[in-house]
């Protein structure tokens, strides 16, 4: 009975350690939901993911919508935390919908969090932030006066108009404008979703509409395509400077042409990186430094606690002149 019963304690014993074993070798998981799927940017964070995933031993998971509807990403986002995914970044859509898919998140234990686009009162665990709404605003108004002059007239044109960081960039467009270049005549922006025709048929009415515009600003990089491919057919170039927030790659023949002057982005593959850095923290229990170095990046990434914002660093510009110098 007494052998019987060693045993016993011993299967037992076995058992609850490959139990062990087996929770012990399963990654944390660190999911990220782009606005959509199947666009360089969104891809270019997806392949920083993977490294970061591959670096810090994390599962790293993307998916999102295949087009930018809000409905389908919260969707998505729900799906993860039911699964019970560790930790879930989004690049937000709908800033005023996703607060109630926090608190479930909360209450099944998931942290999650924005990445790329914010939604600041939703409860959400921190932002990845690619860098400061102001920093993004000001430069490419900055940048665009020195080419088109302090008293020019400025198309804008966006992509969803419910996209939080995209209206919060536009909103520092504007403020820069009123403060620091009041002959600066600023249009209404105008949304064309997430396609590049629908940007460039907006762009052909405002350049038509308006024989005195001297730039237009894309501000979603679906809509860079379509703004610059406007300004090449209307014979354009080099009397209307277009610009906008898109990747080298995407930019890369428009600046070459003259139809684009320059864009004004960040490293979306870091910012991907940095987003899995954090979900990894979070999961981990870790709080955020005031600065923390991340491995390959040039400089820390900055917390701000009292706003919750983990920051990539300022924007970058790119011309013709140095766009070959990036691949993403």
């Amino acid at each position: 009975m007494l052998t019987q019963m060693k045993k016993a304690l011993a299967a037992s014993a076995f058992t609850l350690a490959l139990a062990a074993s087996a929770f012990a070798q399963e990654k944390p998981k660190v999911a990220f939901v782009p606005q959509l799927i199947g666009i360089p940017y969104f891809n270019a964070m997806e392949a920083g993911g993977k490294k970061a995933g591959e670096d810090l031993g994390v599962e790293f998971i993307y998916t999102g919508p295949v087009d930018t509807n809000p409905v389908d990403q919260l969707q998505i986002v729900q799906n993860l935390i039911d699964q019970g995914v560790g930790a879930v970044s989004v690049s937000v859509l709908d800033a005023s919908a996703i607060a109630p898919v926090v608190e479930a998140a909360k209450a099944k234990g998931v942290k999650l969090f924005t990445s790329d686009s914010d939604a600041p009162d939703s409860g959400r665990a921190v932002y990845v932030a690619q860098a400061t709404d102001e920093g993004l605003g000001f430069a490419i108004v900055d940048e665009m006066v020195k080419r088109v002059g302090e008293d020019a007239k400025i198309g804008i044109v966006s992509g969803e108009a419910t996209a939080s960081n995209l209206n919060a960039w536009i909103g520092f467009m504007q403020k820069r404008v009123a403060e620091k270049y009041p002959k600066v005549t600023l249009l209404e922006p105008q949304f064309a979703g997430g396609t590049a025709q629908r940007a460039a048929q907006i762009s052909t009415d405002l350049i038509a509409a308006n024989p005195d515009l001297k730039g237009i600003i894309a501000v979603a990089s679906t809509t860079c395509p379509g703004v610059a491919q406007a300004i090449e057919t209307a014979g354009k170039i080099g009397s209307v400077v277009g610009a906008g927030y898109c990747s080298p790659n995407t930019a890369r023949s428009y600046l070459k042409s003259g139809a684009f002057g320059f864009t004004v982005l960040w490293d979306p593959a870091q910012l991907g990186y940095l987003t899995v850095w954090a979900g990894k923290q979070l999961i981990d229990g870790k709080a955020f430094e005031a600065s923390n170095t991340i491995k390959g990046f040039a400089s820390p990434a900055t917390y701000d606690a009292t706003t919750g914002i983990l920051l990539l660093g300022p924007p970058a510009i790119f011309t013709a002149e140095n766009v070959d110098q990036f691949d993403f």
